[in-house]
């Protein structure tokens, strides 16, 4: 703090020190001159002109400070994000070391407790890996638009729900891995896969962030290493239920649409070059580009789900990736056929797209094949469509309380029959592995569905 008096021959200055402790010093800060002899004697006096300014460039990462505001629901999904991360890191920190189980015996009954114990684990942790691939699937699929269409409150749903299960999985990881033999080192390769999802999946958060200026390739890539972590991880388990060959199938079928897409994009600009309006010429040459992003997407989506294709949340993400590469290669001809009349161009533009159309109608028709050979027994279906029906209007009904907790009752009372039926088989079940995986199935979701209606509360 500086005080100036009018007087111009004195001034005082209050100055704050941090370095001692001691009373405020006031005094006068003008001291008498002092007028010495030269020691060289008389100088030379030197005239001339400066030297011209210099221009010099600065290249690097923009600073945040001078990127363009968030909007409110980037800001959202910004905490969202940091949030998760957290999440992770912690998932990441506990995943070091297994849980100190105390010993449980060798009798028979401490046995078959182990093993109860194990395959309940095992099935939870594959539940929540198809959770972790779908949500990731839906995230790839979220933010594969334009920024200011994308929709980010369901991005930060598909977050959260990617780090809740993570962090439950670990734990799960944690108890399996202390209660499986160790013989051969299983116990810590297991470990070992699941703290590469976690890592896979911190990639993935920080590649999404809306400052983080990564490029769209980058979020593909994290999600693809968080589908080949899910694969070795439910391998590690013994959960790996999808055939390879199928899996191998589906990614060939991806890469195919993804070919045929290539040469659609080449006659696009095939067309673009010959357009003479710039406008409907930048027109093709986006489409275009876009197409071929949409494909990527859908190799990405493909490679994250291909594990837990068993899913019908893992089917219905991939089969969105469909419509989009769809849509885009529907927006392509469109250009095309605006921006110019040459009909040989547009014959072959026709042609490349009917074979995309092709090609994506190839892999559809794949994953319909598994999912007919995984159909739910019938009796269970009209329950769980409603839970499914219900969940999604739960969350479309955000912010009117009174339909959200009406909702949420309809969802109790369907999984309360669900998980009956459930266990009236399992009593039945002569197979008693089948009756394990039942009960197990029936107890993580009536968790699962209290967790979600005390939420909606």
């Amino acid at each position: 703090m500086l005080e100036e008096s009018v007087s111009p021959k004195k001034s005082t200055i209050l100055q704050q020190q941090f370095n001692r402790v001691g009373q405020v010093n006031q005094s006068s800060v003008a001291l008498p001159g002092v007028i010495r002899s030269g020691s060289i004697g008389t100088e030379s006096l030197s005239m001339g002109t400066m030297p011209s300014a210099q221009q010099q460039i600065t290249m690097g990462q923009m600073h945040r400070g001078h990127m363009p505001p968030l909007s409110s629901a980037q800001q959202a999904l910004m905490g969202t994000i940091n949030t998760s991360m957290q999440a992770v890191q912690k998932a990441q920190i506990d995943l070091g070391e297994v849980d100190n189980l105390p010993p449980l015996g060798q009798d028979m009954a401490s046995k078959v407790w182990i093993q109860n114990k194990m395959d309940e684990s095992k099935h939870e942790i594959h539940s929540q890996v198809d959770a972790i691939t779908a949500g990731t699937a839906s995230v790839v699929n979220l933010t594969a638009g334009d920024p200011t269409d994308t929709d980010y409150t369901a991005v930060g749903c598909a977050i959260t729900t990617i780090s809740s299960n993570l962090t439950e999985m670990s734990k799960g990881v944690k108890l399996l891995a202390a209660l499986m033999e160790d013989d051969v080192g299983g116990g810590n390769d297991l470990m070992k896969a699941a703290r590469t999802l976690a890592g896979a999946v911190s990639d993935l958060l920080k590649a999404v962030e809306p400052t983080s200026g990564e490029p769209r390739q980058t979020v593909l890539t994290a999600a693809g290493s968080i589908g080949q972590a899910s694969g070795d991880l439910l391998r590690q388990i013994g959960e790996n239920e999808t055939d390879e060959r199928f899996q191998d199938v589906l990614m060939n079928l991806a890469k195919a649409v993804a070919n045929a897409a290539a040469m659609l994009v080449l006659k696009a600009k095939n067309v673009a070059q010959v357009a003479e309006d710039t406008v409907l010429q930048n027109r093709v040459i986006a489409a275009a580009t876009q197409c071929a992003l949409s494909t990527s997407q859908l190799v990405a989506c493909a490679k994250v789900v291909s594990p837990t294709i068993s899913s019908p949340v893992c089917q219905e993400q991939l089969i969105e990736a469909g419509k989009l590469v769809d849509r885009s290669v529907e927006s392509c001809v469109q250009a095309c056929l605006s921006a110019t009349e040459d009909g040989e161009l547009l014959k072959q533009v026709s042609a490349a797209a009917s074979v995309v159309s092709q090609a994506l109608a190839d892999l559809l028709q794949h994953v319909r094949q598994y999912t007919a050979r995984g159909e739910p027994i019938g009796r269970y279906d009209q329950a769980t469509d409603t839970i499914m029906n219900v969940t999604e209007s739960i969350f479309s009904s955000m912010g009117d309380a009174g339909e959200m907790v009406r909702q949420a009752r309809v969802l109790a009372q369907a999984t309360s029959d669900l998980v009956n039926a459930m266990r009236s088989d399992a009593e039945v079940e002569v197979d008693v592995d089948n009756s394990k995986k039942l009960l197990a199935a029936a107890k993580l979701l009536a968790d699962a569905t209290a967790r979600m209606v005390e939420a909606a509360k």
